[in-house]
C-alpha cells in the first residue's frame, strides 16, 4: 500500500511539472535594435559644453526561465556613434562605438493576456572606443576603455504565437563607470556616466508552451 501510495505520488508530480512546463518557455531569445544616449558635460578652453553623445546599433538578450514569473538574463549590444560634436568650443568630430554585456534577473508578469511586462536589473561592463577627428584639438587620438555598467527598466511583450511575440520597447536607464582617465572632454569629466538606453525588437521561445 505504501509502495502504491509513493508511486502515485511521483505520477502526480511529474503531471504537475509537465503542466507547469508548459505554463512559459524555458528559453528565449530577443534580437533587437538598440539606442542608447549620454548626456555629456565639461568644459575646454574655459569654455563650458554640453552636448549628448547618440550611439544605434543592435544585439540580442538570452533569457533562461526557472519559474513563470522569475528568469536569468545575458544581454549583449553593439552601436556606432553618430552626430556627436563639440559644437564651436572646439569644432572637432567625435566618432567611435560602444559594446555593452550584462547580466542579471528579469520579472515577467504571464497571463492568459498577450500583454507580458517585465522588469530587470542587470550588472556587466561597457567598452567604448572613441576617435577624436581633429589634429588641432586632440591630435586626431584614437582611445578605447571598458568600465563597470549597470541598467536597471523594463518593458513588454505582446504573444503573437506560443513561440514568437514582439517587444515594442524596453527603456533602461544605463549607468556607467568611465572616471577621468580619458584624456578627451568629450569622455566627461564626471566619474559616471548618466544614460538611457531602449531597445525593440522580437522575441523567440523555447521549451515549454513554445513547442
Amino acid at each position: 500500500m505504501c509502495k502504491s501510495l509513493v508511486l502515485v505520488g511521483l505520477i502526480l508530480l511529474a503531471a504537475v511539472t509537465v503542466v507547469a512546463q508548459d505554463d512559459f518557455p524555458k528559453v528565449e531569445t530577443a534580437p533587437a535594435f538598440m539606442y542608447i544616449r549620454t548626456p555629456i558635460s565639461g568644459q575646454v578652453r574655459g569654455q563650458s559644453f554640453n552636448q549628448s553623445f547618440n550611439c544605434a546599433g543592435g544585439g540580442g538578450t538570452f533569457a533562461y526561465n526557472i519559474t513563470s514569473m522569475f528568469g536569468l538574463a545575458a544581454d549583449m549590444g553593439g552601436c556606432k556613434i553618430f552626430g556627436n560634436t563639440l559644437g564651436p568650443v572646439v569644432g572637432n568630430t567625435i566618432s567611435g562605438s560602444q559594446f555593452t554585456f550584462l547580466f542579471g534577473p528579469r520579472i515577467t508578469f504571464r497571463s492568459s493576456s498577450r500583454f507580458q511586462p517585465f522588469f530587470e536589473v542587470n550588472f556587466g561592463g561597457d567598452h567604448l572606443s572613441l576617435s577624436c577627428n581633429n589634429a588641432a584639438a586632440c591630435g586626431n587620438q584614437s582611445l578605447g576603455f571598458t568600465a563597470f555598467a549597470m541598467t536597471a527598466g523594463g518593458g513588454f511583450d505582446i504573444k503573437l504565437s506560443k513561440k514568437f511575440a514582439l517587444r515594442p520597447i524596453q527603456a533602461e536607464y544605463l549607468y556607467t563607470r568611465f572616471g577621468n582617465d580619458c584624456p578627451l572632454a568629450a569622455c566627461t569629466q564626471n566619474n559616471s556616466q548618466n544614460s538611457f538606453r531602449m531597445k525593440s525588437g522580437i522575441v523567440i521561445g523555447w521549451g515549454g508552451s513554445a513547442k
